[in-house]
């Protein structure tokens, strides 16, 4: 499949939304990326997810960016930084746990983050995070260009 196009497909559905609020989506793909060898729908699910969730975290006026490149080891990298609230370095070891959110009741159910973390893992990937409170997050997602699914 192509990375970048299925990364675009996901960020203009997000983007009608985004645009209400003056949340702006920056994209830096590599143009060059080979194709990868991956489950598209799984995939999907993740980056809208990250996506969702960094404009939730947003709320209004700011930015996501999301950067494709090719990594080292045969292996190609989506990452997602927002200027949103942050997280809390005593929730930053939680967030993946199945039923943890810091969203009020009926806003989330704790489980998207835990889901991408399996689907990744699935994918024969690794997902990681960092965030500093008041300055925004950045997910970074490295998968193998031929997936294990």
């Amino acid at each position: 499949m192509d990375f970048n196009r299925l990364i675009e497909d996901m960020t203009k559905w997000v983007e009608r939304e985004t645009k209400q609020h003056n949340i702006h989506i920056v994209r830096r793909f590599q143009k060059d990326l080979p194709e990868v060898v991956t489950d598209a729908p799984l995939l999907r699910q993740v980056i809208l997810n990250l996506l969702d969730n960094a404009a939730y975290a947003i709320q209004k006026d700011g930015a996501i960016t999301l950067t494709t490149r090719l990594a080292d080891h045969g292996r190609v990298e989506i990452i997602v930084t927002d200027t949103g609230s942050g997280i809390s370095k005593e929730n930053l070891g939680k967030i993946f746990d199945p039923f943890f959110t810091t969203k009020p009741p009926g806003k989330g159910t704790g489980l998207g983050l835990s889901i991408c973390h399996r689907i990744i893992d699935k994918l024969g990937g690794h997902i990681s995070v960092t965030s500093e409170l008041g300055h925004g997050t950045t997910f970074t997602i490295r998968l193998p260009q031929k997936g294990e699914v």
